[in-house]
């Protein structure tokens, strides 16, 4: 006897198909009119599904079509697409969907008179709003009327989880609204990372660094000297493009103190007792590393001393090409 499946991703009713070999990937199927293709085992589970049969549970929150349980993929991605772009300024999938939910449902934005309004909601609601161009922000008024129903719709893309609440946008009783934090969001944003005795904060175009020197985390991984601080690889600044390596150390065996400060780019050292604060100016290029790959942004031109003491400090800030 033979099965039957459909293509639950797609326009309704989806592709019908018959499975004629699916022992081993890649599985044979064949149209009703007689078209024979073949499918990755992956594919045959992840986008088929047994004719009549319920949508798979994976895909359930981002059916576009309750009656024929399908997932019309031209609307749904112009949606997605959206969500994750505004994702970078919330860091998070569902607070993004809410946000633009909440604009298309209660806000009624249409127009190119709407950017500013949008972009003043963006500052008080999300922790990087200047991750979203003025494109970001047209290509939302510019959605088209299915996606626009389909975005403002109680129940595509949401996830049954505790927090899943909407953002209030809301303006009456502002201050007495908004956590403390929002309140203060003028202030400089700490940016939180995985990294040892390393803390980065930026404002605006300014990369603040921050290292407490007296800090000590054993010997690395040559056994030759002692960890300071680490960025622990090169990590990206949320929001931006440009990666941060920093390294600061002590030699564990007397070795000659030599540093040059002259060989700084773009970077300037500020010592309050074992206060370390490292300042860069992202908006600088210093042209093409020796690679070729990266544009450099600031270094310490190799391994150097901090200022008035013995630990040394090598810091690469770079985008690549």
């Amino acid at each position: 006897m033979t099965e039957n499946y459909q293509q639950f991703l797609g326009s309704s009713p989806g592709l019908l198909v018959e499975l004629i070999d699916g022992e081993k990937s890649p599985f044979k199927v064949r149209t009703k009119d007689g078209f024979e293709f073949w499918l990755s085992s992956d594919d045959f589970r992840n986008y088929y599904k047994a004719e009549e049969s319920a949508t798979t549970e994976k895909w359930g929150i981002f059916i576009t079509d309750k009656a024929l349980g399908v997932v019309e993929t031209c609307v749904a991605r112009e949606v997605v697409d959206l969500i994750n772009r505004f994702k970078g300024a919330f860091q998070d999938f569902m607070k993004a969907r809410h946000f633009l939910k909440d604009l298309i449902k209660n806000k009624d934005v249409k127009t190119e008179a709407d950017v500013p309004v949008i972009r003043d909601l963006l500052k008080r609601f999300s922790k990087f709003p200047e991750v979203i161009s003025d494109k970001d922000i047209r290509d939302l008024l510019l959605l088209s009327p299915r996606a626009r129903d389909l975005l403002a719709s109680p129940d595509f893309a949401v996830l049954d989880w505790p927090l899943n609440h909407s953002v209030d946008l809301t303006t009456k009783n502002e201050n007495a609204e908004k956590p403390k934090k929002e309140v203060q969001k003028k202030t400089p944003r700490t940016i939180p990372q995985r990294m040892k005795n390393v803390e980065f904060i930026l404002e605006d175009n300014t990369l603040i660094i921050k290292v407490d020197v007296s800090k000590e985390f054993g010997p690395s991984k040559s056994g030759k000297t002692t960890i300071v601080a680490s960025t622990e690889g090169n990590k990206t600044i949320p929001g931006r493009v440009e990666k941060v390596g920093l390294n600061i150390y002590k030699e564990i065996s007397e070795a000659k103190k030599t540093g040059n400060k002259t060989s700084f780019k773009n970077m300037e050292m500020q010592l309050d007792g074992h206060n370390l604060t490292i300042t860069v100016d992202l908006s600088q290029e210093f042209g093409p590393s020796k690679s070729g790959k990266t544009i450099i942004i600031a270094s310490t031109g190799g391994n150097q001393l901090v200022y008035g003491r013995s630990e040394k400090i090598g810091l690469n800030v770079y985008k690549t090409l």
